[in-house]
């Protein structure tokens, strides 16, 4: 029986509506369903929102807010000589108990925007650590979207490297994961530009700002020249088609559905006879 059930696809695919669903179905059949959306603070394998440093950068913070020591060692997770801080989290939850200017220090070193070798390691080191821990539990788990996109996107967006280089990375993280037999729910808009279209009417203008920001002026965009929001469209289009090439090499199952956005029922059903199988 599977443990980690993984929803992909590019923004308005219907990712999160998908994930919700397989959790119902899960809980149906009598499984314990444990659903970790995009942008979960708690999230198991990813790191959303986490700082790493290295002992001295570590040092150079504590140097910088001296007043605010105690804080950091509630929050400071040691792991293999490097500290971790889910800086978001703590600034959520503590407003008061440190200044705005020590989370966005810590900001600095995002997991996400660290050297592609280093975020590389500390990814695949989280996804075993996390597939080992989930062996001895009850619980079915279901991720949208933290397996193909988030590398696909950090990696290529970000550092602009080579297609194998992502396939290397992506087949570590689901070697890591096999123990699980995991199985992959792929959601593939037949007309991407339309979906994210309705996505960009549909979310708040600082969504629409984001993502051209960091799809088109990082090194990925500027080598390519993408411009504007068309540029976010022709890089989500070719994302999903790298995806697809994705899924072929994975080590587990997986499902593909293409849709138009108005067969859900069709999908709902192919989706629940693929978790049953």
């Amino acid at each position: 029986m599977s443990k980690l059930i993984l929803i992909e696809g590019i923004p308005g695919s219907g990712k999160t509506s998908t994930a919700r669903f397989v959790c119902d179905r899960l809980a149906q059949q009598g499984q314990q369903p444990a659903l970790f959306l995009e942008g979960d603070w708690n999230h198991p394998a990813d790191y959303e929102s986490v700082a790493c440093l290295e002992q001295s950068e570590y040092a150079g913070l504590q140097e910088q807010f001296p007043t605010c020591l105690d804080f950091l060692s509630q929050h400071a997770e040691l792991k293999n000589g490097e500290w971790f801080f889910s800086y978001r989290k703590m600034q959520h939850e503590n407003p008061e108990q440190a200044p705005d200017a020590l989370f966005e220090a810590l900001a600095h070193f995002e997991i996400y925007d660290l050297p592609a070798e280093k975020h590389q390691r500390l990814m695949r080191q989280s996804w075993r650590n996390f597939a080992g821990r989930a062996l001895d539990d009850d619980f079915t788990y279901v991720f949208e979207c933290c397996f193909l996109q988030n590398p696909t996107t950090t990696l290529l967006a970000r550092h602009n490297l080579p297609v194998e280089a992502i396939y290397q990375h992506v087949r570590a993280l689901a070697d890591a994961i096999q123990p699980l037999q995991p199985r992959l729910i792929y959601l593939a808009p037949q007309n991407p530009r339309a979906a994210l279209e309705h996505v960009r009417a549909e979310r708040p203008k600082e969504w629409a700002d984001y993502v051209t920001g960091y799809l088109t002026g990082q090194e990925f965009g500027k080598a390519h020249g993408l411009n504007g929001f068309e540029g976010v469209i022709q890089f989500y289009e070719m994302r999903q088609k790298l995806e697809v090439q994705l899924l072929r090499d994975l080590p587990f199952q997986s499902l593909m559905l293409e849709h138009s956005g108005k067969e859900w029922p069709r999908c709902n059903d192919e989706i629940s006879t693929f978790i049953n199988a």
